[in-house]
């Protein structure tokens, strides 16, 4: 089976379980007001029945940026310890949620429940956070032993040009390099939690074993499935920063289609994540269900 036909159904599984993209868009929306109403509140305080209100919304000012922070100075490392917090939050939250999706794409039927939802998130969380932790180091391998010396090797050469067409290719390479590498570790990974969820595992080392030699034996399918699921959310990107450029300029009004629009493009986001997983598991039932021709 080709991986265009692994990705379109792969699409369909992802269309048939569409109601789960909007959850998902749910738990990071009240997430996201949680994290930055404090923030919001400490700027409404500042310039609630102000004049200089209406000038911030048309334009930051630097003034009063500048004022901002230092009023709030003392408060900066409460802030930050927040967003840190957050930050950490946000990644535990994002382990918990993976094992509702790749729960649900592999549940049959059409429809799943939002009990279904969140029996799967609790039922792979630990799991997957160990796995998680597992990456951790993975991740910081990857990049040490083969992004660093490759990107000092372009700046080298980049260094040596006479014009700056060669360091700007340079930098484009080194982006793609970066990119390229993150998503082969994150397409093993993502193989591993499937295999977890598909064969019931709960032995995460003994999983990721079997995930690399299935993985090594179809690489270059797996790595152009993965590629494809990936083109569709750049075409996404491309598209929410193309309309979001040509919406009308008149401040109330941009800003309300704005936050619309940006909220849709995070609905697509959720639907593509979702779009990640299911072509993959697309691709390990076929080799369950074709194990002689794998």
């Amino acid at each position: 089976m080709s991986i265009f036909t692994l990705f379109i159904r792969g699409l369909k599984l992802a269309w048939s379980r569409r109601r789960l993209a909007l959850r998902l868009w749910a738990v990071h929306f009240i997430f996201s007001f949680l994290v930055i109403a404090p923030l919001a509140f400490a700027v409404h305080g500042q310039l609630a029945h102000s004049l200089t209100g209406t000038a911030v919304l048309k334009k930051l000012e630097v003034h009063w940026l500048t004022d901002f922070s230092s009023r709030y100075l003392d408060a900066a490392p409460l802030f930050l310890g927040l967003f840190l917090a957050a930050g950490l939050v946000f990644l535990v939250l994002a382990v918990f949620l993976n094992g509702g999706i790749i729960g649900c794409l592999n549940r049959p039927g059409a429809r799943t429940t939002l009990a279904d939802f969140f029996h799967d998130c609790g039922l792979y969380f630990w799991r997957f956070f160990r796995l998680f932790l597992l990456s951790l180091p993975v991740y910081l391998v990857i990049i040490g032993l083969l992004y660093r010396p490759l990107a000092g090797l372009l700046n080298s050469l980049a260094r040596r040009a006479a014009t700056e067409w060669p360091a700007l290719i340079a930098g484009n390479l080194r982006l793609l390099a970066l990119v390229l590498l993150l998503g082969l570790v994150s397409m093993f990974f993502d193989y591993v939690k499937i295999g977890l969820a598909t064969r019931g595992s709960r032995k995460v080392l003994k999983e990721a074993r079997l995930t690399l030699k299935f993985v090594a034996g179809r690489f270059f399918k797996a790595w152009g499935l993965y590629l494809l699921a990936g083109l569709a959310f750049v075409l996404l990107t491309l598209l929410y920063l193309e309309v979001a450029r040509v919406l009308p300029q008149g401040a109330p009004l941009r800003l309300a289609l704005v936050f619309a629009w940006q909220q849709l493009y995070i609905l697509g986001r959720q639907f593509s994540r979702m779009l990640f997983y299911a072509t993959e598991t697309e691709f390990v039932r076929q080799h369950q269900e074709q194990p002689q021709s794998s």
